[in-house]
């Protein structure tokens, strides 16, 4: 019973995040609605099965893999190049970030690794189950980051934007 209840509020809070047009509204809806109902103790995430959390890892990754094109074949290797770095400048910082975090005491080192890496909520959400490490923190942290990437980003692009039409 508490999967069919789980399963209702996901979807009726991925509705609602899109119709509220918030940032990744499927998502942040559905993992706001069923976190909110958890923390209130009307489902308990102990007695969703494990193919249902199976499930949703399946359609995340179907949605990561859609985004993907042939075009992806033709990229400039001056692209790729600047990826790589892009992807080992983010594993940096990371680990100085995740460094630092640890030194204030927040422990262990790979929880705290996994909840500043840059990368999307549900993808490190998915990270940190699969090595067992507190995804509640995790979640919070990557909620916090995002939420205010969204908030500063949007500032920042429509100041930049602004500056730019000035010129």
């Amino acid at each position: 019973m508490n999967a069919i209840v789980f399963l209702l509020l996901a979807y009726l809070g991925g509705i609602i995040g899109v119709k509220l047009k918030l940032p990744a509204g499927a998502l942040l809806g559905s993992m706001l609605m069923v976190g909110v109902f958890s923390i209130v103790g009307m489902i308990d995430s102990q007695e969703i099965p494990p193919f249902i959390r199976n499930l949703s890892k399946v359609a995340l990754g179907t949605m990561i893999g859609l985004m993907f094109t042939k075009n992806i074949l033709y990229l400039p290797f001056k692209k790729l190049i600047s990826f790589i770095i892009l992807g080992f400048g983010s594993v940096i910082s990371a680990v100085v970030v995740a460094m630092i975090l640890k030194g204030m005491g927040m422990t262990p080192f790979i929880m705290t690794l996994v909840s500043v890496s840059p990368g999307g909520i549900a993808e490190m959400l998915t990270l940190a189950d699969s090595i067992h490490t507190d995804t509640q923190v995790v979640t919070i942290m990557h909620l916090i980051r995002f939420v205010t990437l969204m908030l500063l980003l949007r500032w920042i692009l429509k100041t930049f934007n602004k500056q730019g039409e000035k010129t």
